[in-house]
């Protein structure tokens, strides 16, 4: 099968990121056959650790977390780092160098979304959480379109008679 990989970018040092990783594995286990997709994450922030309520958030979904940690997006500019084709930035900006460093031909997507702040003090007890969860689901539809059309061009990729007529 042919190999893509995905790199989810969130701006914000909650992991949003990682939110869309663990959505995106979810939709690529559960699909027919080999997983057709390598997913990765990253953050923009100097943030050290992700959001434990929205890790809570994640685990109450059933989202696989293990494995998952926020990572700085400057790793994926190193050389021996995993190759990246598509990135989908969460409402964050992909800083030049980077975007010089994986190079041309990377399909670069922006999604307009903004997560819950670490330091949103709201008076609800629970706001938060609940966020994430409307979040998540606010992300799944289009994570899970992603999936779907990453797998369907490398099916179109792996069948020789696709493009013969």
């Amino acid at each position: 099968m042919f190999d893509r990989s995905v790199l989810f970018v969130g701006a914000e040092g909650v992991g949003l990121g990682m939110l869309a990783e663990a959505l995106a594995l979810d939709c690529a286990r559960n699909a027919a056959g080999p997983m057709p997709l390598r997913v990765y994450s990253a953050t923009t922030s100097d943030a050290a650790n992700s959001d434990p309520v929205m890790l809570r958030a994640m685990q109450r979904l059933k989202l696989d977390t293990s494995g998952l940690s926020l990572k700085p997006l400057a790793l994926y500019a190193f050389a021996g780092a995993p190759r990246i084709d598509h990135v989908v930035l969460l409402g964050a900006k992909l800083p030049t160098a980077t975007k010089l460093a994986l190079g041309e031909g990377v399909d670069v997507r922006h999604w307009d979304i903004t997560p819950p702040t670490a330091t949103d003090n709201s008076d609800a007890p629970g706001t938060r959480y609940l966020d994430f969860l409307r979040l998540a689901e606010e992300l799944g539809g289009p994570v899970k379109d992603l999936v779907a059309e990453l797998t369907a061009m490398d099916a179109v990729a792996d069948n020789p008679f696709a493009n013969s007529a």
